[in-house]
């Protein structure tokens, strides 16, 4: 039952990106998200959010409820946010986005480039390595949270989580230290 109100969710949204020419990326950015929720409800085993539901109608000018009701008429370009008219006028000119799809193998082997460098090798922040990682490679990232999912996931039986924080002050979620749990030298690596 939940599956099938996802996949209608999904539906409706494509459908909108195709009458409107937006992408994935598009409708993040509309509405807030640094992450591509467009690709993650798709491979999502739990579905959307109330805030993702809420963002998704908005970027269309539309309450969550009514964003998924497929029987409602797709709004006009004139009845959109004017951020959402800016974007589609923009991509209309920019055209289709270049897939960033990051050679997995490449970013682990930069990552672990710059972990080599790191200089206290015991305590380090996941924003102190992507410090570390060539100005091309800063700039597609953007941020050091794909160094963090790395460090989750592909990266986890190099570095692990020191049980401590830095304390950002009252906003922001504080970053975890870590710390090297296996030698790397050169290419080569061992514990």
């Amino acid at each position: 039952m939940f599956e099938i109100a996802l996949d209608e969710f999904i539906t409706i949204l494509e459908r909108y990106m195709r009458v409107f020419g937006l992408y994935s990326m598009d409708i993040s950015s509309l509405a807030g998200s640094t992450r591509d929720f467009v690709k993650d409800l798709k491979e999502s085993k739990t579905g959307p959010t109330f805030k993702t539901l809420v963002a998704t109608a908005s970027v269309f000018n539309l309450k969550y409820y009514q964003f998924g009701n497929p029987n409602l008429p797709i709004p006009k370009l004139e009845e959109l946010p004017s951020k959402t008219v800016d974007k589609i006028n923009w991509r209309k000119k920019a055209g289709v986005p270049e897939e960033n799809q990051y050679n997995k193998l490449d970013l682990n082997r930069k990552v672990l480039y710059a972990l080599e460098k790191v200089t206290d090798k015991s305590k380090f922040l996941a924003s102190e390595v992507f410090s570390l990682l060539d100005d091309s490679t800063q700039k597609e990232l953007k941020t050091s949270t794909r160094i963090t999912g790395l460090f989750s996931d592909e990266l986890k039986d190099y570095v692990e989580k020191i049980g401590e924080s830095n304390k950002k002050g009252k906003r922001g979620r504080p970053e975890e230290y870590y710390k090297l749990t296996t030698l790397i030298t050169g290419s080569k690596t061992s514990k």
